[in-house]
């Protein structure tokens, strides 16, 4: 089956698993997403080397809130990569409690794809109080909720605000995956691996396949139908 991989890290590949990822002509287009400002050129070399294959997501991961956020320089990046998403961002309770570090990184950050206007990729762990915070701005953006697992709360806020379910490992895994899935718009769901920290980089290819074939079973849909929906809500998504 094609698909699209809402959410990579390539640039975190050893060098010998990054080319059959990229020679693989069941890959569409890889989204490559950053975490630091370190990440930015890694990402933006590989966009020039495989336009067609590559589509940049420069972005500050609230982990590094503490490391200084060089806003200019994501606006350097967004200037000379029209097509680039901005991402992942967000903010996050697995490492300490969100504060306001975060979320001042987080509103600069969700500023910037108002200007831009580009599609966001949302880290949001265990922080679902701190990112309902920013529901306004939430609404005059394109996004996803990268990661998203058993929550129905969350389910009816990405709703309420528009946004998109990034849907890997971590959604495949969960008992009621299906009842879940029944209250999500099938035009809003994506289909993601966060490769190489959720899929093992030497198995990439053969994985995706399996886990496509696994949320077609879980939604109840054909995988030739879940294929064509995978791919065109990525294709809408990834509209500037």
């Amino acid at each position: 089956m094609q698909f699209i991989d809402t959410h990579i890290h390539l640039q975190d590949f050893k060098a010998d698993f990054a080319p059959p990822v990229l020679e693989n002509p069941a890959a569409m287009r890889l989204v490559t997403v950053s975490a630091t400002t370190s990440d930015f050129a890694k990402i933006a070399a590989l966009a020039k080397t495989y336009p067609d294959k590559i589509v940049p997501a420069f972005g500050i991961h609230p982990w590094h809130w503490r490391e200084g956020a060089d806003i200019d320089e994501l606006k350097d990046y967004l200037h000379s990569h029209p097509n680039a998403l901005i991402g992942e961002i967000g903010v996050d309770g697995l490492k300490e409690p969100s504060g306001e570090g975060q979320a001042q990184l987080f509103a600069a950050q969700l500023k910037l794809a108002q200007e831009f206007s580009r599609p966001v990729i949302i880290h949001a762990a265990r922080a679902f109080p701190a990112l309902m915070q920013f529901e306004n701005a939430l609404k005059k953006v394109k996004f996803v909720h990268h990661g998203f697992v058993k929550n129905r709360e969350l389910i009816k806020f990405i709703n309420k605000t528009s946004g998109y379910f990034g849907l890997g490992a971590h959604f495949l895994k969960q008992e009621k995956a299906a009842a879940m899935f029944a209250e999500m718009p099938k035009e809003k769901i994506l289909f993601e691996t966060d490769a190489p920290y959720q899929l093992r980089e030497e198995t990439y290819n053969q994985t995706v396949q399996e886990n496509i074939a696994k949320l077609a079973a879980i939604c109840g849909l054909p995988a030739a139908e879940m294929e064509e929906l995978l791919i065109q809500n990525a294709k809408d998504f990834l509209k500037c």
